[in-house]
């Protein structure tokens, strides 16, 4: 495997210097609906550029975050990246109502439990970004990989991202969340499906324990069985829907850090949740054709008109 840090690419500017001095850390970035599809874009572009490699390794210090250029600031949140995911000028990352008519966002919180306290931080931080999504981050104190987690709710069934790396008590802040969930709106059950953003083992080390919670379902880790499960006939190709019950997600197969990678594409909140082939960080390349092939998917995707307000990833770059 290959890592690479990107540095200076074309369409991809400085963050703010609130996140130089590491105030405002967050591994999200925000696209206006306006430049939304350009601003992806240009990332996604300088993201397809070889660069410079610097080894082998697994979780590696000294990359920068990428920004695109246009837009109203960074997500809030400290906790690890020497530098934030920004998209022009500062600001607290906020919600408001998202081009795909869903429901003004909660945001995000001004800060993530970041490992600097083991003694009072949960093993699991749950944040609810708007009424029926929440973003889970399992603490450093647990693993040095920190990943973040996505809880999507349909009136049909719910979706968990990944499982985490296994050394935290995932399945419990989830079940928690589902209870709340069923009882706000009047329910006794719901189907509960596992995904992955890909198969490395600090996104599926939580699966048997996630797999074990009421009317749950893990979905296989090898690119055949997440074929098989979302119906997708041409690998890698194929771009297809998975319906949670009235909340529509797009799912993008983007092999290339790991071969059964996919993205989602929330249409109810304009989310993009890229996992590890796209964050602010350094970014681990395991088949580069394969990478710049799934770059230039994710890139026709969103210039073709489907709108993105977040970049969601998995990781914050930890170096100091």
């Amino acid at each position: 495997m290959r890592h690479a840090s990107f540095f200076g690419h074309a369409g991809l500017h400085d963050v703010d210097d609130r996140a130089r001095r590491g105030a405002r850390r967050s591994a999200f970035a925000r696209l206006p609906a306006a430049a939304g599809a350009a601003s992806l874009a240009a990332a996604l572009l300088a993201c397809s550029e070889e660069p410079a490699v610097d080894g082998d390794g697994a979780a590696g210090p000294g990359a920068t975050s990428s920004s695109s250029g246009a837009g109203s600031g960074a997500a809030g949140g400290e906790g690890g990246a020497p530098s934030s995911s920004s998209a022009g000028a500062g600001g607290s990352g906020g919600g408001g109502a998202p081009s795909g008519g869903g429901a003004p966002t909660g945001g995000f919180p001004d800060h993530w439990i970041d490992g600097t306290d083991c003694g009072s931080e949960p093993e699991v931080m749950v944040w609810q970004y708007a009424e029926d999504t929440f973003i889970l981050r399992q603490s450093l104190c647990t693993n040095f990989e920190g990943p973040f987690i996505y809880l999507l709710f349909g009136e049909d069934r719910a979706l968990v991202q990944d499982s985490g790396t296994g050394d935290a008590d995932l399945a419990g802040a989830v079940q928690t969340v589902v209870d709340a969930w069923l009882a706000a709106h009047g329910k006794t059950s719901i189907e509960l499906v596992v995904t992955h953003s890909h198969s490395h083992g600090d996104h599926v080390g939580g699966d048997a324990e996630l797999g074990s919670l009421p009317d749950a379902a893990v979905v296989g880790l090898s690119a055949g069985a997440v074929q098989a499960f979302f119906g997708i006939d041409a690998w890698p190709t194929q771009i297809v829907e998975y319906d949670l019950g009235g909340r529509v997600l797009d799912v993008i197969p983007i092999p290339g850090h790991q071969s059964a990678h996919i993205a989602l594409h929330d249409r109810a909140h304009d989310l993009l949740l890229t996992g590890d082939t796209l964050y602010p960080g350094r970014l681990y390349i395991d088949d580069w054709d394969d990478y710049r092939q799934s770059v230039a998917r994710l890139q026709d995707f969103v210039g073709g008109g489907n709108a993105v307000t977040w970049v969601l990833g998995t990781h914050i770059e930890m170096s100091t």
